[in-house]
């Protein structure tokens, strides 16, 4: 297979887009080198391998598949839609459109339930890469390895050499890729978070914390944020996932809320999947609402549950997985893979939408239309 791009990679939510693939017997490179990118095209150009569809693990057509899977959604008196870490903003929006009508939940996500989400409780003061790479003075990551999740994104952020006139800072108690290239790391137990987003807060108030090595680091912190008039906080799962971590989440965007009173404090969020930027921000136009939300009263309801109700009898998984494709309980029909056989929109982590191209184009429908099928099925 020869070679081809620039094209855009959705191999993690930076959606870099000047990237070039070289696919063949060996494996698949890319130029700049990104493991996690090579993964990622690897995964797509294998998907088109399998069978159009199966019903209960067995080959079908397409034709049969969309029937059985209309049926038992047509029998649902609980369906649930979720998914969509590959997902485009044409998936996203087929899906909310196909929700709306059966009157069913959807979470844009493939796990936990994260609770209430912080963000739409307090908002967020967020910023693009280049506002970040062009203004901030100090970034401080909390607790994430982007140099493992997110290969480019110190590059992204201005760090690819010496910056003696920024700071990269690591709130971390492990040693990672990522704090082996800061300037500084602060260290204490992930079960402390909270304390410390909360006596960051104090110290920002003018109200020292109690003594002690937390106390010691959070006066460091401090220290550093002061003397910058632009800060950065980048966070992601390992704040916000778990017990407890909406609250977390919520604290910090308090904390931002408050810094900014005297100096520009931002917030740069690093997703579970691509697309679950994507599908938030569909959620958000569409029912006015992100994260997960119930359409079984008529109208959107805000779902602040920690875990899904147990009475969902039907779900469809959209676009998740390496396998990707639209699964129905025991419907799984293969999609074309986005960026790779059908190209598509899906917002970067910062939520500036970037376009995805169709380098290698393939029969498989894409999710959109199949779940604009299963709708007019489902809806004659």
């Amino acid at each position: 297979m020869p070679e081809f791009g620039p094209v855009t990679c959705a191999g993690c939510g930076l959606l870099c887009d000047d990237v070039t693939v070289d696919a063949s017997s060996d494996g698949v490179r890319l130029r700049p080198e990104c493991p996690l990118g090579a993964r990622w095209f690897s995964e797509q150009l294998g998907r088109s391998d399998a069978a159009p569809a199966t019903i209960d693990g067995e080959p079908a057509d397409v034709e049969s598949a969309l029937a059985r899977a209309a049926e038992l959604l047509r029998g649902a008196r609980r369906p649930l839609v979720h998914g969509f870490e590959g997902a485009t903003v044409e998936d996203a929006r087929a899906a909310v459109a196909l929700a709306d009508r059966l009157g069913a939940l959807v979470f844009t996500g493939d796990g936990v339930w994260p609770g209430a989400p912080a963000l739409a409780l307090r908002g967020a003061s967020t910023a693009t890469l280049g506002e970040i790479r062009d203004r901030s003075s100090l970034v401080v990551i909390w607790r994430e390895d982007p140099q493992s999740t997110h290969p480019r994104l110190l590059e992204r952020l201005g760090f690819a050499g010496a910056t003696p006139e920024r700071a990269l800072v690591v709130v971390d108690d492990r040693d990672t890729a990522t704090t082996w290239r800061a300037d500084g790391q602060h260290r204490w137990p992930r079960d402390l978070d909270l304390e410390a987003l909360i006596g960051l807060h104090l110290w920002q108030k003018g109200v020292a914390p109690p003594a002690g090595n937390l106390a010691t680091e959070l006066g460091r912190l401090t220290e550093r944020v002061a003397s910058a008039m632009h800060v950065t906080f980048v966070y992601g799962p390992a704040l916000n996932a778990g017990a407890g971590g909406q609250r977390r989440a919520l604290a910090l965007h308090e904390l931002v809320r408050a810094m900014s009173h005297e100096r520009h404090v931002v917030t740069l969020e690093l997703p579970d999947a691509p697309g679950s930027r994507s599908a938030d921000d569909v959620l958000a136009w569409q029912s006015g609402y992100s994260g997960q939300v119930d359409f079984a009263p008529g109208h959107p309801e805000w779902v602040t549950a920690t875990e899904p109700p147990d009475d969902v009898d039907v779900t469809v998984r959209v676009e998740s997985g390496p396998a990707g494709g639209v699964v129905t309980g025991p419907v799984w029909i293969r999609t074309a893979a986005a960026g790779v056989q059908a190209s598509g929109t899906v917002h970067r982590l910062d939520g500036v939408p970037i376009a995805l191209q169709a380098p290698l184009p393939g029969d498989a429908p894409t999710a959109a239309t199949l779940l604009r099928a299963l709708l007019a099925k489902v809806a004659p």
